[in-house]
């Protein structure tokens, strides 16, 4: 009786570790897969502040151009936004949007990563107000005049 339950506990074994070689992959799987992006809610259009058109993203190159391109392509969103590099006080830009009508978005890690970070928002499905919520807690810094 001993030498069966030994034969069959050696028996299972490789279906043992197959199972927890699949539950792994599974894991690792789920973890790293990318995410599903539902069809956005907050419409990318409608009348916007910013009336300037969006330079061209084939000036410029990686991070820059995309976000020169999402710029042009959900421009009401990106008007939506407040730039947290404070250029509305310091170049009196009118919205984030504003800054990608001329040559400051491209020399700005701020503005392109506040555009960067709604469009995956705008992506994942979030409404207009979601977005900007989101974009101020994670972009906001207390302005500190720039005079020396």
């Amino acid at each position: 009786m001993k030498q069966k339950n030994n034969k069959l506990k050696r028996n299972l074994r490789p279906f043992i570790f197959i199972g927890v070689i699949a539950l792994i992959l599974s894991v690792v799987y789920s973890a790293t897969k990318p995410i599903e992006y539902g069809t956005p809610i907050a419409p990318a259009t409608g009348q916007l502040i910013e009336n300037r058109p969006v330079m061209s993203s084939a000036f410029y190159t990686g991070k820059t151009a995309e976000a020169y391109r999402i710029a042009a392509e959900i421009p009401k969103i990106i008007d939506s936004q407040f730039c947290y590099c404070y250029c509305k006080k310091n170049h009196q830009h009118k919205t984030l949007l504003t800054c990608f009508t001329n040559e400051h978005g491209s020399k700005c890690d701020t503005c392109i990563n506040e555009v960067l970070y709604a469009y995956e928002l705008y992506k994942q499905g979030k409404t207009l107000d979601e977005i900007i919520v989101s974009v101020d807690k994670k972009f906001y810094r207390p302005y500190k005049s720039q005079r020396l």
